[in-house]
């Protein structure tokens, strides 16, 4: 070994020599002239600089500048906005205008000059191109065709309706704006087409997003919004299409052959593509046997769809969006395409679109009292326009007014998509930069206004459904992360309540961090989530609810439930953020605190079943803990121990003693190895483990189960009859 490492460091030693040596000699060859410059530059740092400034000029390092000032300032105003309970799209939208000209542009033109440089920009919008061409692909497999056949007339009409009346009011709308704002080689059909289309735009993705997150996913009226969307845009694609082609071939006349050639692509799509993708679907379902070349097959199909659109005169993205409705309707094999595009999709290459598109947008521009008031006009004939039409039309099908209203307003969601349908119209000549800065202005309000219009709905047509359980029903509530955590959390309260288990509501919230899923994606992982706790359920004859939320403000939402669920008592999982030890940090802090009852911390370590349990009291006001042991000495064998660090107190001792609990106290420390392998619960008030946390420096990780106990001001049922046995 020695014989080794001694040859090793000889080779060292002689290339480094050589080297050395190599060096001296060749700079000594260099032309002092040469030298002097190189001398006189360095000595200034100005040949660093320029070196420096230079490379990221260049094409490859432009545009990783670019790509990373884009994610980081997306992601930083979508979660700003997703603060105030909007869409991350609307951030994103946002970031893309303050980037562009309207305000970086403005306030440090050098900045975005060096940043946005002129020859960069073409690479920019090629990239933002192919991004939406996958984002397209993906909006196609969302859409349901089978909600198409189960949904009843009513959606039909009201998408119809939401449809035809906005298009109508964008044509009208036209006939004003023609003469003013139209450029010179565009023809008024021309022009009031695409007014209209518009206007009749809702962004499905996002209204889908906005139905998990208000909880209306299986409620009647989000099943409504859903399908009357999915409807509408298929629909709205379709006239774009058509009014593309006739905007390309310069008349309704010769757009014909387009309109045709157009017909028999989706005819080819639905007819020979489909059975054939449907038999990939069935054979290629799993990840394992995704092998490469049916990724390549699909990657293959959704470029050349695109690349035919194209050719025939319908764009591009029609193509992509055809590609991913002919997809199989396996749910796994979505699921796999969707995880393999989605986040370099939504996540690098969407941003560029945004920033794309807030390049085009100049708000400067509507720099007079006249030109805002035409943008205020735009956005009330489109609000009204699409809320109008949907409102009607869902009162004339017999919905509720609660119903109606809320439809009027998911439906004036224009968000991505609109932005989309005005970039498309920018760069075929018939948007002008005036009118598609007003657009993208409508298009952010209307977007904006989604969320606060469902809760003045909310507000003054409540609707609320009652619970058909009496309020003498003891309430559980048990919020989890990982749906093994939340079989857990199950078992361990089916012991702590045994006795009156029969007569108890549970409810299990699951919420999902991302805010970004798609309603198959959403489905299916509100199925997984819930099919541990289920099954103990079952197992125990309990009553059990389920709750699935997709959202990032996971903290807030356990709040707002558990206030409208108005549990006897919260029981969660123990969570540690990423730099923390602490199994009480991240959200649990705040929660612990302003939950409207009991909290119930469980740290779990290999739980199965309760025979031994060690109670830690202090006599400093957490006598409430010996109200959850008293409910587990229901049953013979349990073994109960008590540590209690105040032995000298006698009051404190006779509460010990009159627990009515057969304890037995633990002398000494209670960080004996050999002690905790036997016990399986440990349970503690809130503030004696931080004690214990702060002055002994416990070993969690050695540490059996653990239920940390935060006694809240409100009167928990549940523990007040345990107390009365």
């Amino acid at each position: 070994m020695k014989r080794n490492l001694y040859f090793f460091i000889l080779l060292l030693i002689i290339a480094f020599v050589t080297a050395w040596l190599s060096f001296s000699n060749g700079s000594a060859m260099e032309s002092s002239a040469m030298t002097g410059v190189i001398q006189q530059e360095t000595a200034s740092g100005g040949i660093y600089l320029r070196q420096f400034t230079d490379k990221l000029m260049e094409s490859p390092g432009m545009l990783i500048m670019q790509l990373i000032v884009i994610m980081v300032f997306a992601r930083i105003m979508g979660y700003l906005f997703q603060l105030i309970s909007q869409p991350i799209v609307v951030g994103e939208i946002i970031a893309g205008l303050i980037l562009g000209p309207s305000v970086l542009g403005a306030l440090f033109p050098n900045t975005f000059n060096f940043l946005f440089a002129e020859q960069s920009i073409d690479v920019l919008q090629q990239f933002s191109q192919l991004g939406l061409i996958f984002f397209m692909f993906i909006i196609g497999m969302e859409l349901d065709l089978l909600s198409f056949r189960k949904s009843a007339n009513k959606a039909f009409v009201i998408s119809a309706a939401s449809i035809v009346i906005p298009f109508i009011s964008g044509i009208l709308l036209a006939y004003y704006l023609y003469r003013e704002f139209s450029l010179g080689n565009v023809n008024f059909m021309s022009f009031a087409l695409f007014m209209g289309t518009t206007m009749c735009i809702t962004a499905f993705p996002v209204l889908a997003r906005i139905v998990q997150e208000r909880k209306l996913t299986k409620q009647p009226v989000g099943i409504m919004a859903i399908t009357v969307a999915a409807i509408g845009d298929v629909v709205a694609w379709c006239i774009l299409a058509v009014v593309i082609a006739i905007v390309k071939s310069g008349g309704i006349s010769h757009s014909f052959l387009i309109i045709a050639l157009s017909i028999g692509y989706i005819l080819f799509m639905f007819h020979v593509v489909k059975p054939v993708m449907r038999r990939v679907g069935q054979v290629y379902a799993s990840r394992e046997a995704m092998v490469k070349p049916i990724v390549a097959l699909v990657f293959l199909l959704i470029l050349v769809s695109a690349l035919v659109t194209e050719a025939i005169g319908i764009h591009a993205l029609f193509g992509a969006f055809m590609a991913g409705v002919i997809m199989p309707e396996n749910i796994n094999f979505k699921r796999i395409f969707t995880e393999k595009i989605e986040d370099i999709s939504l996540v690098i290459l969407l941003p560029l679109f945004f920033v794309s598109t807030g390049l085009r947008t100049e708000i400067g521009l509507i720099n007079t009292v006249h030109l805002w008031m035409i943008c205020i006009i735009i956005t009330i004939v489109a609000v009204i326009g699409k809320f109008g039409g949907t409102l009607l039309a869902a009162r004339y099908v017999g919905l509720s007014w609660n119903h109606s209203l809320t439809l009027g307003v998911l439906m004036n969601t224009k968000g991505l998509m609109e932005l989309i349908i005005l970039n498309i119209g920018y760069e075929l000549g018939i948007l002008g930069p005036e009118i598609f800065t007003m657009l993208i202005i409508m298009a952010i309000i209307t977007t904006i206004l989604t969320g606060p219009g469902l809760s003045f709905v909310e507000k003054i047509r409540p609707g609320r459904i009652k619970q058909a359980a009496t309020e003498d029903a003891f309430k559980v509530m048990l919020s989890f992360a990982n749906p093994k955590t939340g079989a857990s959390l199950l078992k361990l309260t089916n012991h702590l309540i045994s006795k009156y288990a029969l007569d108890t509501r549970f409810t299990a919230l699951h919420i999902s961090p991302r805010s970004d899923l798609s309603p198959d994606d959403a489905r299916l992982f509100e199925k997984e989530s819930f099919v541990p706790i289920k099954s103990i359920a079952r197992a125990h004859n309990l009553a059990l609810s389920t709750i699935y939320l997709n959202t990032n403000d996971v903290y807030g939402e356990i709040l707002r439930t558990s206030r409208a669920e108005k549990p006897d008592f919260l029981i969660l999982g123990s969570a540690r953020t990423v730099f923390s030890r602490d199994i009480l940090g991240g959200i649990l802090k705040r929660i612990i605190h302003e939950a409207p009852c009991d909290v119930l911390v469980f740290n779990e370590r290999n739980f199965k079943d309760i025979q031994s349990v060690l109670l830690v009291y202090f006599g400093n006001g957490d006598d409430y803990v010996f109200d959850y042991a008293r409910m587990l000495n229901h049953e013979s064998g349990k073994k109960f121990y008590a540590y209690h660090r105040v032995l000298e107190n006698k009051e404190s001792s006779d509460v010990l003693s009159n627990s009515g609990i057969p304890f037995e106290t633990v002398p000494g420390s209670i960080l004996q190895p050999a002690f905790l392998t036997g016990i399986d619960l440990v349970i503690v008030s809130e503030s004696n483990w931080k004690a214990l946390e702060d002055k002994q420096n416990l070993p969690v990780d050695q540490f059996p189960s653990l239920l940390i106990i935060h006694k809240s001001v409100y009167e928990n049922r549940i523990l007040k009859s345990a107390s009365l046995q």
